[in-house]
């Protein structure tokens, strides 16, 4: 535990006091958000929810429990500055504020903003895997990587509201698989509906919503692969982890 400790407060890729205290600020509004939706709400989606995205936003401690043989050992702490405003936007935002629901584009932007951070989490974690093995590798096929991260770490979270929907119909509505229910939860919090492009078949909502997420999840993958191969940020001057192993 000791080591554990020195690991995340002072070692290599340690983490900033202004950093913990940030990730503790987003934590506790996301604690009262959860036992706010358990008590006062009954909201048993919305606790399942706010759960599953507190517990992300501690995967950076979590990644500093891997020894220095695994890639998440190499993770640097600011990744979590960004990953745990996201998680936050999403949960907290989006779901507990409504913001999904009171501003129409809140989930599209949410969409393409992340494809965006989950391509360059893949290039993030393609350079910590060439810290672990202490290789060069070409850098046009580390941000095709990226991009390839990126895309699936957005497809798979679209079959997992699918899943999840399936599994749990009395508690899951992910996908906003119920037009009804939509319509329903847009009257009681908002102006609109999540999706932007209608429905004018109600049986097809469902299909729209996923897709809608699927092309801005693209889309913001697309961003983050010109943005690295304008930028890659790890592999120009000083910064060029190709250089570490001459």
């Amino acid at each position: 535990m000791k080591a554990y400790l020195t690991r995340i407060t002072k070692g290599e890729n340690s983490a900033k006091k202004w950093e913990l205290i940030y990730w503790w600020i987003l934590r506790l509004c996301m604690i009262g958000a959860f036992f706010d939706a358990l008590f006062r709400l009954h909201d048993t989606q919305q606790c399942l929810q706010t759960a599953a995205n507190l517990v992300l936003m501690f995967l950076w401690e979590i990644f500093m429990l891997f020894p220095d043989s695994k890639w998440p050992h190499y993770v640097p702490s600011y990744i979590q500055n960004f990953s745990a405003f996201g998680f936050f936007l999403a949960s907290f935002g989006g779901a507990y504020l409504n913001f999904y629901y009171s501003i129409p584009a809140y989930d599209l932007i949410m969409h393409t903003v992340g494809g965006v951070a989950c391509t360059i989490a893949g290039y993030e974690v393609i350079v910590c895997m060439q810290k672990r093995d202490k290789t060069k590798s070409n850098v046009s096929i580390i941000i095709l990587g990226a991009f390839g991260f990126g895309f699936f770490a957005g497809t798979g979270w679209e079959i997992f509201e699918f899943v999840f929907d399936q599994v749990a119909p009395q508690i899951g509505d992910a996908q906003h698989w119920s037009l009804e229910l939509a319509q329903q939860a847009a009257r009681e919090h908002g102006i609109g509906l999540p999706n932007i492009i209608p429905a004018r078949d109600p049986m097809r909502y469902a299909v729209i919503d996923t897709m809608e997420d699927t092309i801005c999840n693209t889309l913001g993958g697309i961003m983050g692969w010109i943005i690295l191969k304008l930028r890659p940020y790890h592999h120009t001057g000083k910064n060029n982890v190709n250089n570490m192993f001459d």
